[in-house]
């Protein structure tokens, strides 16, 4: 029961990770040229700027929503 536990919260943690990556290529790839456009400057800078900025504020409101008994890692 506790292997089923821990595949079922890795597979949880899996699909969140992927859905953050998802949603942060989103933000970086609308708004990415917008803001070189206004800042007249290479394309890449703001997007890798707005891809992290976003990777991290999902990485906190995941960090701070987490169901604490979750943070155990069988693993390490």
């Amino acid at each position: 029961m506790m292997l089923f536990r821990a595949l079922v919260i890795w597979t949880v943690q899996v699909l969140l990770f992927a859905i953050g990556l998802g949603v942060a290529g989103l933000f970086a790839h609308l708004f990415g040229p917008i803001m070189a456009e206004v800042f007249s400057i290479d394309e890449l800078i703001p997007s890798a700027l707005i891809f992290f900025a976003v990777a991290a504020a999902l990485g906190w409101i995941g960090n701070r929503f987490w169901p604490e008994d979750w943070l155990h890692n069988p693993l390490l």
